[in-house]
């Protein structure tokens, strides 16, 4: 599990260890991992390893797949769930228009994740495994304020929508699942976001460990989309396409009155 020291990460190896799974929980910040770890073996887990690494290194990538091997001789599952989030007016901020920034979102959410593809389907092939990747219906459209974030998950959605239909045409015996995931409340994003955002209706938000276990199930039912929260999700989706002031109604749920625009950046994992 790549993203796995907080939020959906954290609360997904929570749930896999009452299953008694063999983990290796991936993220950057080593002393969050090891709390993770001493949970998630409390609650059954068999095994449990733990990879301090930083996705901003996208040819280090491999390394986590190798690494996994080498402790399991197999790999079943793997679940991308890292990702840098920013929040901020693209036009307002001067940085967020420096290529060498907008490189570094783009290696954390998109080149990681394919490289990790790359490195693990070989091994997901000879164990007729299944890979998830978590996205975001901001790869399906637009979100004010989150242009960089927003391009990256469009990439990352284009890139592995296209695998599934290479793994479909060579009949090969791994599944993939895209998460089209949307407002869920985690500590990461309350840090974030400001409280209007925050105070969104029950049916337009996620929960983080029902979430989870629909993760979980996409192991077995093994889907092409995941999307959640799903009537959020289809409602977004239908706006977007047929609602020509769309555009107006999501300008308005996020902008502050008077503001310019703020760029904040949590990396979720």
């Amino acid at each position: 599990i790549c993203g796995a020291s907080s939020g959906i990460g954290e609360e997904l190896a929570y749930q896999l260890a009452g299953h008694g799974a063999k983990l290796v929980l991936v993220a950057r910040n080593q002393d969050k991992l090891d709390a993770v770890k001493e949970g998630v073996m409390k609650l059954g887990a068999t095994d449990v390893q733990t990879i301090s690494f930083d996705f901003a290194d996208v040819k280090g990538s491999s390394g986590v797949i190798n690494q996994t091997v080498a402790w399991f001789g197999k790999l079943d599952y793997l679940v991308s769930n890292h990702a840098a989030m920013i929040n901020g007016a693209f036009l307002g901020v001067p940085y967020l228009q420096e290529a060498a920034f907008i490189e570094r979102i783009f290696r954390v959410n998109v080149l990681s994740q394919i490289e990790l593809a790359v490195h693990a389907l070989p091994h997901i092939e000879a164990s007729k495994g299944h890979m998830f990747f978590t996205s975001s219906t901001a790869g399906e459209f637009p979100f004010y304020q989150m242009s960089i974030y927003c391009s990256s998950k469009h990439a990352m959605n284009g890139f592995f929508y296209s695998l599934q239909q290479e793994l479909m045409a060579r009949e090969s015996p791994v599944s993939l699942t895209v998460g089209a995931f949307g407002f869920i409340v985690t500590k990461d994003i309350s840090n974030l976001l400001d409280d209007r955002l925050l105070e969104a209706p029950e049916w337009a938000s996620g929960d983080v460990k029902e979430c989870a276990r629909g993760m979980i199930e996409s192991y077995v039912t093994r889907p092409l989309t995941m999307t959640y929260p799903r009537l959020a999700g289809y409602l977004n989706r239908f706006m977007w396409y047929f609602l020509p002031s769309y555009h107006n109604i999501l300008i308005e749920a996020v902008k502050p009155p008077g503001s310019e625009g703020r760029c904040d950046e949590v990396r979720c994992n």
